[in-house]
């Protein structure tokens, strides 16, 4: 379970360091990739036209659990299939109802044809 979290914490640390470097203003080209690896804040409606390994942010509410750490993620837009880690939500130390707004931050995988994220961190929003 240590290693887990561990190994958890890293690969978050990681994904934010990729945002700090090329988040921060920069608009070059990213090393060795030839494409920008900027993170996009997109609608659950335009995951579904993002390649795999594209980095994003989405705003809105997990409305249920489809099991084996996957949830729907739903926005005004509409839903899309997301996957939280169980030690996330441990490392995290969070839990949310379906009225609770999130922001998740995540990579896009294609699984089964259909793009899913991957969250690779989630925050609870203040209420307004």
């Amino acid at each position: 379970m240590k290693k887990s979290v561990f190994w958890s914490v890293i690969f978050i640390t990681a994904v934010f360091s990729v945002n700090a470097v090329y988040g921060q203003g920069f608009t070059g080209i990213g090393p060795g990739s030839g494409t920008n690896a900027q993170i996009q804040t997109v609608t659950a409606s335009q995951v579904k036209n993002l390649r795999e390994g594209s980095l994003v942010i989405l705003t809105g509410n997990i409305v249920n659990s489809l099991g084996r750490e996957k949830f729907t993620f739903r926005d005004s837009t509409g839903d899309v299939t997301i996957e939280i880690d169980r030690n996330l939500w441990v490392l995290l130390d969070l839990s949310v109802s379906a009225n609770d707004s999130v922001e998740i931050r995540g990579e896009i995988e294609i699984q089964n044809r259909n793009a899913v994220v991957d969250v690779l961190y989630l925050k609870k929003l203040q209420s307004k």
